[in-house]
Formats: C-alpha cells, structure tokens, sequence
C-alpha cells in the first residue's frame, strides 16, 4: 500500500511547511524553526515537496529560500491554505487520509483498512469538506477548490509518470490515476504497472496490426489487462478510427459482454458497447452507436483472419 500510495500523498511535516510558505516564502532554516523540526529533517520534506511539485527552491550563496511552486496543483493548495487557515490541512490530508479524496476523483492508488478509511472519511465530513447525498460521498460544492486540488495533482504525477517512460511520451486519455499513453514503437518499458494495451497489446491475439506507436495502460496498482479492456481502449484513444479494429478483436477472442458492459460503464462508453455486441450479433445498424457498414467491416475482418 505505501509503495502505491507514495507518489499522491503527503507527510504531516510536508503539510506543515507548506502551511509555513503559504503566506511567503522562507529559508530551510526558517521553515525548520516554525514546524518545530531540525534542518535536516525540514529539508528533506522540501526535497519531497520540490520533487512533488509544490515548491521551488532558490539558493542566493548559502541560503536556500523555498516557495509554492507556479504549478497548478500547488497554487490550489495555496489557496485552501489562505481561504480556510482554520481547518487542520495537516491532520485531513496527510499521509493515507488523502485517499478518500483521491476516490471521489476516480483513482484508486492503494488499498487501506475500511476502519482507516472511514476515519479518513468521517475526520472530511466533520470539516464540512465531504458531504452525504442521495447518491453517496461527495466533496462540499463550498469546497470545490478541494476536488480541482486532487484532479491537478493527479495530472501532475500522471504526467510525471509518462515522462519516466519516455520524454515524448503523450497521455491520450485519463481516469483518477489511471492513464493512458502513446509512445514511439519499439519504446523499452520496463516499469510492470504499464501493460500494452489497445491496438498495441491485439498481437497477443493474432491480429498484428502495423503502426508506428505503442500504446500502454498504466495503472498503480499494475492490474493485469483483460481482452475487454483491450477492445475499450482500441476505442478510447481514437473512437471512430479504432471501432472497426475493436470490432474484430472482440469477434475474434469473444469477449464476454458482461464484462464489457460492466467496464464499459465506468469508461463513460455503454451505450457504445452495447451497440457493437447488437452488431456482431444482428449485422445490423445499432441506436445510439457508430458503427461501419456490415459488408465493410466483414470484408475488413477477413483481412486479418476474421471470419463473421
């Protein structure tokens, strides 16, 4: 858990400096004196900090002035801080209580206890910064600063990630903490949380399709691929161009459709889903969906080994 969690989360002496920087800015030395903590203990959590983004440190001869980064993630943060100085950022956000925040975003970085999950939780609601509706947990429209906060950070690391990868690595689509990216072929991947995905992972299957790029699905917690997610993220990073290669690829390995409508429905794509199984199975146009002409994608189909 601490290992998937490390790159969204904070330590309650991070949050203190960053309470410190938020009026100004200050000397490692200075900042060690108002939380209480010696140098090099300071410093170390405004090395963290900078490698998270949110400070920049300058060093005028043998003092070392940090200050909030121009980072959008940080300059939210900021903003919390100044608006409500009051409300114990340190207590609601360190370490893993950060996580039911990261969940109402749609990242699910690590795996906690419910007891330390509900405290997290129940420590929000009494802020008044998560709030319980009809249709579950929800962040305070007071507090939407909140939720801007965490989707920020999380296209921070998530960018972050994809440079870790590959300077030219580009993000072509994003969920919370899951992501995913189009490399130059042939780009050497070694990091296990990214898996080969869409048109790039259907060589697995026998459909070798030809293509200058690769495509990879990361998420934390390096959750093996199914052949249904395969076919949604064809989808994903270029719908109308990549139905009819997720057409074949799910008439080829027969994917099962209630796995496909189930993921399908967290990607925002059901209806889309649904249309394609009605026109692997009827041959028939579908409500609500983009599809090729039947002959068209049988002719297609063939061309890789496909036959309807």
């Amino acid at each position: 858990m601490k290992k998937t969690l490390a790159p969204y989360q904070l330590s309650r002496t991070e949050l203190e400096v960053l309470r410190e920087l938020a009026p100004s800015s200050a000397s490692v030395s200075e900042l060690a004196k108002r939380v209480g903590k010696s140098q090099p203990t300071a410093s170390a959590a405004v090395e963290e900090l900078e490698a998270k983004g949110f400070v920049a440190a300058k060093r005028m001869g043998m003092r070392k002035t940090v200050e909030f980064s121009q980072a959008k993630h940080a300059q939210l943060l900021r903003e919390l801080i100044l608006a409500y100085p009051h409300i114990p950022w340190e207590s609601i956000l360190a370490n893993s209580r950060i996580l039911p925040l990261l969940r109402l975003e749609n990242a699910a970085p690590a795996s906690v206890s419910r007891t330390t999950e509900w405290r997290a939780v129940r420590n929000l609601m009494a802020h008044g910064i998560v709030i319980s509706e009809a249709e579950g947990l929800t962040v305070n429209p007071r507090f939407d600063k909140v939720s801007e906060f965490i989707r920020e950070l999380l296209n921070f690391i998530n960018s972050k990630l994809a440079m870790q990868v590959s300077e030219s690595a580009a993000i072509v689509w994003a969920l919370g903490s899951q992501f995913i990216i189009r490399v130059a072929a042939g780009t050497a991947i070694t990091d296990e949380r990214f898996k080969p995905t869409a048109t790039t992972a259907m060589a697995t299957y026998g459909i070798a399709l030809i293509s200058d790029t690769d495509y990879y699905f990361f998420s934390p917690l390096g959750k093996a691929l199914r052949p249904e997610d395969v076919a949604l993220h064809t989808i994903l990073i270029d719908g109308i161009t990549n139905i009819t290669y997720a057409l074949i690829f799910m008439a080829k390995v027969k994917t099962n459709p209630g796995h496909l409508l189930k993921a399908a429905e967290k990607l925002g794509l059901r209806d889309q889903a649904q249309g394609m199984l009605g026109f692997l199975t009827s041959h028939k146009p579908q409500p609500n969906t983009v599809l090729p002409k039947w002959d068209e994608f049988a002719e297609r189909a063939a061309d890789y080994g496909v036959r309807i």
